[in-house]
């Protein structure tokens, strides 16, 4: 089998029918399988779904397991060579699964393809990062210093805002909304950690493969459309709660050495988590 398409759901029954839609348009002449995991959602919606894509294959969780735990799930059920992680609130454009398809056949070194990622409205979603670093947390896409002085130095290096998205390019990592993986790749790094709930787990998944000598490819002749709901609005306080924890796993892993610095950097982890319920209540 030429690709398994694993997608995790979580209350997201208004958006993934459309999904679903999309890869059974731009998959014909592949041999290919989709398993959604439903993470416990207690989505009324999904009934309707299933009925309407009979051969899906569906896993159900009795725990929301995350989003790390739910995908290394469907990927040990899964059958084929390549495996795709997609995000329910996506959509892909023609061509798009083919194309990163052959480009995985094309170079046996590439760990991870993530194709060109749209807005609703056709603008461009910075989806391809340099790596982080003790200081990404003041300069990501939703700090204040980035909505500010989106055009600082520091800024501008992370979300790669000077790159202009048009030609293929060799990256740190790719958002995790959609991103191609070769099976065995996948399988020789343990797959995702599942010490991430939700968020980290691209960013620490195209690390871990650099380290084993895969690259990662942002790869623009392949377009979706990801909407991104959850970032203007207020969000559950376990999700933010769950994306500090990531971020300080994240550092724990790959960088502290020195317990003072250690310190000092979970302690600006800690400001922000705080910072950001703050902000997130007076939504």
């Amino acid at each position: 089998m030429d690709l398994s398409i694993l997608i995790v759901n979580y209350k997201n029954s208004a958006t993934l029918p459309d999904c679903l839609e999309s890869v059974y348009k731009t998959t014909q002449g592949l041999m290919f399988e989709v398993i959604v995991v439903d993470n416990d959602s207690g989505d009324e919606g999904l009934k309707t779904i299933q009925e309407k894509f009979p051969e899906i294959r569906w896993i159900q969780n009795n725990a929301n397991l995350g989003f790390a735990k739910a995908n290394n799930q469907a990927a040990l059920a899964s059958r084929g060579k390549a495996l795709l992680f997609l995000n329910p609130d996506t959509q892909l454009t023609s061509n798009a699964t083919k194309s990163m398809i052959a480009q995985l056949k094309h170079d046996s070194l590439t760990g991870v393809v993530g194709p060109k990622v749209l807005n609703p409205d056709g603008s461009l979603q910075y989806s391809c990062r340099t790596f982080p670093t003790v200081w990404t947390g003041l300069f990501n896409r939703y700090s204040l210093v980035s909505r500010f002085f989106p055009k600082n130095k520091h800024t501008t290096r992370y979300l790669m805002t000077d790159y202009d998205h048009e030609k293929s390019l060799e990256v740190d990592w790719v958002s995790g909304c959609c991103m191609m993986v070769p099976k065995s790749a996948f399988k020789k790094v343990g797959g995702f950690d599942e010490k991430y709930f939700l968020f980290n787990e691209d960013v620490d998944l195209c690390h871990t493969l650099k380290h084993y000598g895969y690259k990662t490819l942002y790869f623009p002749e392949a377009k979706i459309y990801h909407d991104i709901t959850s970032s203007n609005g207020k969000v559950p306080h376990q999700v933010i709660l769950k994306r500090h924890q990531g971020m300080s796993h994240y550092i724990k892993k790959h960088f502290i050495g020195n317990p003072i610095l250690g310190a000092l950097i979970h302690a600006m982890i800690a400001v922000r988590y705080f910072t950001q319920v703050v902000i997130n209540f007076f939504r």
